[in-house]
């Protein structure tokens, strides 16, 4: 029987404190990397609206984007 294979989209919200989780699963490999890509692009908005009235006077490092993250894509092998 041929080997199936699905693809997991992964992300890990905080690299220092946690794990990745496990947030879809699909058939295709394009497909988790669609996902993974929309996933971050939220978290991207999410970061530029939280940042955006940021005073330019604070001194606080907030690093950048998608420093503390993680986003990644895993197979699975479907066992029969």
């Amino acid at each position: 029987m041929e080997k199936q294979i699905v693809y997991q989209f992964l992300y890990n919200e905080c690299i220092h404190e946690s794990s990745a989780m496990t947030v879809s699963i699909h058939k295709t490999r394009k497909g988790a990397e669609m996902a993974m890509d929309f996933h971050k692009e939220q978290k991207r908005k999410e970061w530029d609206e939280m940042n955006k009235d940021r005073d330019p006077k604070d001194t606080f490092d907030y690093g950048k984007f998608g420093l503390m993250e993680w986003w990644g894509i895993g197979e699975i092998e479907i066992l029969d």
